[in-house]
């Protein structure tokens, strides 16, 4: 009877393993940085409808009170009327932003809108989001409740900007008023979370994704605490 002949096991050598993870290695970090952009996409599309909705609420706000935009505090925590309320004044702790006594609330009904998916601070806080102080009277003080503007104080609506995504003062947030004057740099900063820009809304209800580098060169009368910001850009 002749005897069978063994069976060798198949396995991966040393190098081809190597081989393998090196591969993967290398896929990875070709894929990753794919994958997180669309993840921001995602949240950018996300942050976007958040400050569509919130812009409706100031229309449907508008509306009810004879075409008069929202009000707003300024560097003031604590006061009923604004748009938003706020517990104290750049602050990190959370829950400072209560949106449910801001008087856009009715028409929105969900704090969630408040807060942008990138916004970490934010979703600490309860709030991502500024007014421009354009469309408010007063709009270059510091200090003080400032009333929103009716429609007839705009000469275009459609270049100017209501809402932007605020940005936080070293791991401080502001009140949410102000965003800051491309061209002088006063006011609250926008943050851009969304690969190098960030969502607006404009006076007319539309929201428009800008980049820094083009928020410098066209005009969208960013309102900021400078002497006549306002009034040479709307």
């Amino acid at each position: 009877m002749k005897s069978q002949p063994s069976k060798q096991r198949s396995a991966f050598t040393l190098i081809e393993l190597l081989v393998v993870i090196a591969i993967i290695a290398i896929l990875a970090a070709i894929l990753f940085p794919v994958f997180a952009k669309v993840r921001e996409k995602a949240r950018q599309t996300a942050c976007s409808s958040n400050e569509r909705q919130l812009a409706m609420a100031f229309i449907q706000y508008k509306e009810d009170n004879d075409e008069f935009l929202p009000s707003s505090w300024s560097c003031q925590a604590g006061q009923p009327g604004g748009w938003i309320y706020y517990h104290a004044f750049e602050s990190t702790t959370a829950n400072n932003y209560d949106a449910s006594l801001g008087s856009i609330f009715p028409y929105v009904k969900s704090k969630g809108i408040y807060i942008c998916p990138s916004d970490s601070n934010g979703q600490l806080t309860g709030n991502s989001y500024a007014v421009n102080a354009c469309t408010e009277t007063e709009g270059t003080k510091i200090v003080g409740f400032h009333i929103g503007l009716p429609d007839a104080a705009f000469n275009s609506p459609s270049t100017t900007a209501m809402l932007g995504e605020e940005y936080d003062w070293n791991g401080s947030t502001d009140d949410g008023v102000n965003i800051v004057d491309a061209a002088t740099g006063n006011g609250q900063p926008i943050a851009p979370r969304h690969t190098g820009g960030s969502n607006y809304a404009f006076v007319d209800g539309h929201v428009k994704f800008v980049r820094d580098s083009d928020m410098l060169t066209q005009h969208y009368a960013i309102g900021g605490d400078a002497a006549n910001v306002c009034s040479t850009k709307m």
